[in-house]
């Protein structure tokens, strides 16, 4: 049986309907691809975004960390330049000392009180430890006991007119070695009179009057 021809406006039609499809086959494949680089290149940018914004934050922490280091020194440099005040003089400071009960027996102990009081017209530097202003223990020209035998660290004092600094120092009727021992370690002094007395280590000048104590 004879093939039957198509004809020519079929064939014309059947032409265009391939180049249509055709068209519309590269058109969704440009969409889509056009689709995948908006994606990624949202996603990139967000990404970058991100990332700027983390370097923005770590430079502004930096340089407000930076900011607050040099308020600090500046505070401190305040600080060491305000402090500058003088070493108290003999004109500055006058010590006094007391002995509420100033006797004891062998073995026991007195209870000194030790004052700095300023008496001068500006501010002054002046150390309050037993190690700045000094209880001795003497009987006649021999000193017996000193409250700087061992080392104390320094108590710094910024006194001004008017302040003044009361504390307790106790002897225990011992006698001060030429090394550091503890009081259950010193030697105990006889009984007899002893005579104490206050003296600012720095400028021995500056001294209390002397105070009687016994030892019976």
């Amino acid at each position: 049986m004879a093939k039957r021809r198509m004809s020519e406006k079929k064939r014309r039609m059947y032409r265009r309907r391939r180049i249509a499809a055709a068209l519309l086959a590269v058109l969704f494949l440009l969409v889509c691809a056009g689709l995948v680089w908006g994606v990624g290149a949202g996603i990139r940018a967000l990404r970058g975004g991100n990332g700027a914004q983390g370097a923005s934050t770590s430079v502004q922490q930096s340089s407000k960390t930076k900011s607050k280091d040099k308020d600090k020194q500046k505070k401190d440099s305040g600080k060491k330049r305000s402090s500058g005040a003088p070493d108290c003089g003999k004109e500055d400071l006058a010590l006094e000392l007391a002995a509420p009960d100033p006797s004891t027996g062998v073995g026991g102990s007195i209870d000194f009180t030790a004052t700095i009081r300023h008496k001068g017209t500006g501010s002054c530097l002046v150390d309050g430890s037993d190690g700045g202003r000094v209880l001795i223990i003497t009987s006649g020209q021999e000193t017996i006991w000193r409250s700087d035998a061992c080392p104390v660290g320094a108590r710094t004092l910024l006194m001004a007119t008017g302040d003044k600094d009361v504390q307790t120092i106790t002897w225990n009727a011992d006698s001060s070695q030429d090394s550091c021992l503890p009081d259950d370690q010193l030697p105990r002094v006889n009984a007899g009179s002893y005579q104490a007395k206050l003296v600012l280590k720095a400028n021995p000048r500056v001294a209390s009057q002397p105070v009687p104590v016994m030892v019976q």
